[in-house]
């Protein structure tokens, strides 16, 4: 996190964006917010100014009409007020309770739109955890819930300051009535008691000022923290990937150490934050009790020289508490903010994020016979952050209608030649073609609908079956079923017991079916079947299975793709040896290209070589080498 001092006009800025925002996500809490500051001032002043009339009333013997009309209008306006505060509250705070799922929400959004290369980004994505940690672990829920929150205190402090500071201001020019025979001392007495007040409100805002600095402080040391305990809780002791290592290998004691010793981190940082929270509300303390002091000896020096009433006691005393303590909670509110806008910041620095990827204007030709040609030309890839090329000075050409297996070496570029062609990444050099026009140009949306592809780590998440099929809320059940039992899965279709309504997995659904990791390649399989588009892709989806077995899910669903293009990643050569059109990668170059008869015949190649080391370990019936 960057530790560049904001400028006074950018902490302005940012925290009106911040308030425009929130009102966009709730527009009616405007009017909502505001009527509840106006109800707020009159619970405070309704009780002193009656209460006040009405003390005086009974000192100087007023009849007992005018007293009992003074206690039901002060009895009877702040029912009113306290009922009504409290039906608006309760509809404020409801809407409040849901800002940052609402604000959450916009940053999935974003994640789900914005270029593929920052998923991939450790910075992108540490700056999302720290965003989601900085609104749920920091107690008061920092950023934009907690600009929500403070912003009506600070406008309802605010208001409640300046009301106050006249009664503060004219109590001073008042009490010199006390020495109406010495000018020049009621001159000198008004003069002190403003500077005394603003000395004391100085060192109360300096005292909050320095402890909300080193509180802020502290909860960007926790941000790290917090991002190490939710990996080693949540994504690593809590998965079953895991739990099979931490048993087989003993990680108990190597990992409790280590969980220990960030919450043993943890907690002193959040100790400190309560120590100097203590300090700061003593201070807080020490000023109000001295400045209430203070003002308690004005008045009743002021009673006892007749220059006010008793009544008038009630008022001011009232009055000038709630100036202290408004005072305080607006110096801890605006503190508050000044400190939170980076929180602000960082939301709004991920909302902003641009995405680079130019999305072309040009409509996909729609073509009846599916024919269409890819080319990349002189293509040079690396990723972002990387001085090292992952496809160097990359050409191939080929038609759709056709097989292509791409073979090599872990890491020769396979995958990346994948991802380029589906635009997930731009090339750093060099062009890539469809049907003779640059494929940027062609309109991003329409460009991606070309291709249904079944990654290596591909995912099913826990929605129901035809729905995760479909990848749609709405979609065409005869069509899903039909690709489910292409794929495969007409026995597991039979014993569901909601038919495609069956949630996959039961991990939030106890009515769900657990599926195995063989059914769940085929329901990937099954998505793209369902799709049916011009391209499909099947970037090694069946690493983790034997080679008899991935060559047996190739060749089936060779089948399954009929008319279309497929292009079949795979390290393993047997896979893919139905392909009439082979092409081998190696340190981001294509440097064979042939069927496989043709490339076991180039004995200098490295296809030759790769076939028979790998067929020190299986044996298939089209071997010939």
């Amino acid at each position: 996190m960057a530790e560049k001092k904001l400028k006074a006009s950018e902490i302005v800025r940012i925290n009106i964006r911040g308030i425009n925002f929130i009102y966009k996500l709730i527009p009616w809490n405007y009017f909502l917010g505001f009527t509840l500051i106006t109800i707020w001032i009159l619970m405070d002043y309704w009780t002193y100014i009656f209460l006040a009339a009405l003390v005086d009333n009974i000192i100087n013997g007023a009849a007992r009409e005018v007293v009992i009309k003074n206690t039901v209008i002060l009895v009877g306006g702040h029912t009113v007020i306290f009922v009504t505060h409290w039906i608006l509250a309760h509809y404020f705070y409801y809407c409040g309770s849901n800002v940052w799922e609402l604000a959450n929400t916009q940053l999935n959004k974003k994640i789900m739109d914005m270029d593929y290369e920052y998923m991939e980004s450790k910075s992108i994505q540490n700056l999302r955890r720290d965003i989601d940690s900085m609104a749920r672990d920091n107690a008061d829920g920092g950023g934009i819930n907690k600009l929500f929150w403070n912003f009506l205190q600070l406008i309802h402090s605010g208001i409640n300051i300046f009301v106050m500071l006249f009664y503060t201001i004219y109590l001073a020019g008042k009490s010199s009535v006390v020495f109406r025979e010495e000018p020049a001392k009621a001159v000198l007495f008004v003069f002190l008691f403003i500077i005394i007040f603003i000395l004391l409100m100085g060192l109360a805002l300096y005292k909050n000022k320095t402890a909300q600095k080193n509180i802020y402080k502290k909860n960007e040391e926790m941000l790290p923290l917090f991002r190490q305990i939710h990996f080693y809780t949540e994504e690593y002791i809590s998965t079953e990937k895991c739990g099979k290592i931490i048993r087989m290998f003993r990680q108990q004691n190597l990992l409790s150490y280590y969980i220990e010793d960030l919450f043993s981190k943890l907690n002193s940082k959040i100790n400190s934050i309560g120590r100097l929270d203590e300090i700061r509300n003593a201070w807080s303390g020490i000023i109000e009790t001295v400045f209430s002091g203070l003002v308690y000896f004005i008045l009743g020096t002021m009673v006892l020289n007749n220059a006010i009433s008793i009544g008038s006691v009630c008022l001011y005393a009232g009055c000038i508490n709630r100036f202290l303590f408004y005072f305080s909670k607006f110096m801890r509110v605006s503190t508050d903010l000044d400190g939170n806008t980076k929180y602000v910041k960082m939301y709004f620095d991920f909302l902003d994020i641009p995405n680079k990827k130019y999305k072309g204007t040009l409509p996909v030709e729609k073509r009846d016979d599916n024919k269409f040609s890819i080319e990349f030309r002189n293509v040079s890839f690396r990723y972002p952050g990387s001085s090292k090329y992952v496809l160097k000075d990359f050409s191939i050409k080929f038609n759709i209608g056709e097989r292509l297996a791409v073979v090599g070496k872990n890491g020769s570029g396979k995958t990346t030649f994948i991802k380029l062609l589906c635009r997930l990444y731009d090339p750093v050099e060099g062009e890539i073609f469809l049907n003779g026009i640059d494929i940027k140009k062609y309109d991003y949306k329409e460009y991606l609908s070309l291709f249904s592809v079944v990654f290596q780590d591909f995912k099913i998440p826990a929605f129901p079956l035809g729905q995760n099929v479909a990848a749609s809320m709405e979609y065409n059940k005869e069509k899903a079923e039909d690709a489910l039992r292409r794929a495969g899965l007409s026995t597991l279709l039979e014993k569901l017991p909601y038919g495609l309504d069956t949630p996959v997995y039961t991990d939030f659904d106890k009515n769900g079916v657990d599926i195995s990791g063989g059914e769940a390649q085929k329901v990937a399989i099954a998505r793209a079947l369902y799709h049916d588009t011009p391209f499909v892709i099947l970037d090694e989806p069946t690493a983790a299975l034997d080679p008899l077995a991935e060559y047996e899910i190739y060749s089936k669903f060779d089948e399954l793709v009929g008319t279309k293009t497929a292009v079949y990643i795979s390290h393993r050569l047997s896979s893919c040896q139905f392909c009439n059109d082979i092409l081998v990668i190696d340190e981001g170059r294509a440097i064979q290209r042939g069927t496989h008869n043709s490339l076991i015949k180039e004995k200098d190649g490295l296809y030759y070589k790769l076939w028979n080391t790998q067929a020190k370990y299986y044996k298939t019936g089209n071997e010939t080498g």
